[in-house]
């Protein structure tokens, strides 16, 4: 039976979620539909991340950091555009449709707009169970792009589904009796989708605090500040990289004392430059770059808006330096004080390896009782210290961090902070 015969077009869709509960507190982070016509050609697509305001899951899984998402649209800013997307469909289709449209109906509820009841298809039980890429190989359909990233899951699920139907002529013989859904209709303004390479392209580009910062500092032919001046602006840095993100109140205060104490932009890119040389000083000191020292050094090199290929080169440098200098008399950021006896609390899913294998959170508990400081369970105002794996999480405890201000630390800064040697 031809696929010509069905009544509409299907919408294949795909998310991809903080978690597996949508009807407690999990939420949509990408959202993908893949249009099928009556052809069984793909006729148009959508995308887009979705902010959750919440922390952002397992990054294991999806692929994604709180930074891809910061800038995405929440979810009610994107309903009306991926509504208008599968605007004539006739059917829902996914591998394993039941999981997708749950957490599709959980964000439309809260929009105070349910989704209407529809026919839905289930790739996986057309497949007789298994995963999309097992399931795409069985039928020689190549996969575009990762696992777990929507758009190539729903394509592959869209390709899947048109194979599968020429086996199932009574699926065909379902769709053809159907008519176009009722979507419903959003009031809430779109905004326009973000993907993934949107993201990236995004956060390759200088933060803009930089931008702010050095628009406002003097002119190098201009007298230069003090060394003290000099100091208390790298203090001042060192503290609000601690936990690998300059928000606006931290960019502000970097600003106020550049400014007040007459610093020139000569004087601030040195400060930015000889942090991070002494970061690179302290990742080779034992000989060995680890990939998570890389990957902070990284980090640090684009908040303080230096070029990513200059990183090979102040490494080279510092390994040269490093056999010249006493270990003891090596700056180290964030070296400031002892955090023994300090309280302190983890969010997020945890990075770093220790002893090879992925630091749980029940062994950084330990990690840290034994480092003198008091493991807490939640934040409250009283908490000394909250320690994020994701520098721009937006869980509960970072929010009701910021807002109380705690100080906050990247998790490699912690483990550094209190010996303790992480990959």
């Amino acid at each position: 039976m031809p696929l010509s015969s069905i009544a509409g077009p299907i919408a294949v869709i795909d998310v991809e979620t903080t978690g597996l509960f949508p009807f407690r507190h999990d939420r949509v982070v990408e959202v993908a539909a893949v249009i099928i016509s009556t052809n069984g050609h793909i006729e148009r697509e959508f995308v887009s991340l979705v902010n959750p305001s919440r922390d952002i899951g397992p990054s294991s899984i999806h692929g994604l950091t709180s930074e891809d998402i910061l800038y995405a649209p929440h979810f009610a800013e994107i309903a009306a555009p991926l509504l208008s997307a599968m605007d004539g469909t006739v059917a829902l289709a996914a591998h394993n449709v039941r999981f997708d449209r749950q957490f599709l109906e959980s964000e439309f509820s809260r929009l105070k707009c349910p989704l209407p009841d529809c026919f839905s298809i289930c790739t996986m039980q057309l497949a007789g169970g298994g995963k999309l890429a097992d399931c795409c190989q069985d039928y020689a359909i190549q996969l575009e792009g990762e696992a777990h990233h929507a758009l190539a899951d729903a394509r592959a699920a869209a390709r899947l589904l048109i194979s599968l139907l020429s086996d199932h002529p009574r699926a065909i013989q379902g769709l053809r009796q159907l008519m176009p859904i009722q979507w419903p209709t959003v009031q809430i303004p779109g905004k326009q989708p973000v993907t993934r390479d949107d993201a990236r392209r995004r956060q390759a580009e200088p933060p803009t605090f930089l931008h702010r910062l050095l628009g406002r500092m003097q002119d190098h032919s201009l007298p230069s500040a003090t060394k003290d001046a000099v100091m208390a602006y790298r203090a001042l840095l060192d503290r609000a990289l601690e936990d690998r993100h300059v928000d606006e109140s931290e960019a502000d205060a970097l600003l106020e004392t550049g400014v007040r104490w007459g610093l020139s932009k000569d004087q601030v890119k040195h400060a930015h430059l000889d942090y991070l040389n002494e970061l690179a000083l302290a990742a080779v000191a034992d000989g060995i770059i680890t990939d998570t020292e890389r990957r902070d050094l990284k980090l640090v090199s684009r908040l303080l808006g230096q070029e990513e290929c200059d990183l090979d080169k102040i490494l080279s440098d510092a390994a040269a330096n490093a056999s010249d200098m006493h270990l003891g008399s090596t700056p180290r950021p964030s070296d400031e004080a002892n955090l023994a006896g300090m309280s302190v609390c983890f969010t997020g899913e945890l990075q770093c390896r220790h002893d090879g294998q992925l630091i749980s959170r029940e062994q950084a508990e330990e990690l840290a009782t034994k480092a003198g400081l008091i493991v807490a369970d939640s934040v409250t105002k009283k908490l000394d210290l909250l320690v994020l794996a994701d520098p721009h999480s937006q869980s509960g405890k970072s929010m009701k961090a910021r807002r109380y201000g705690i100080r906050i630390m990247h998790e490699p800064v912690f483990w550094k902070a209190i010996a303790v040697d992480v990959e």
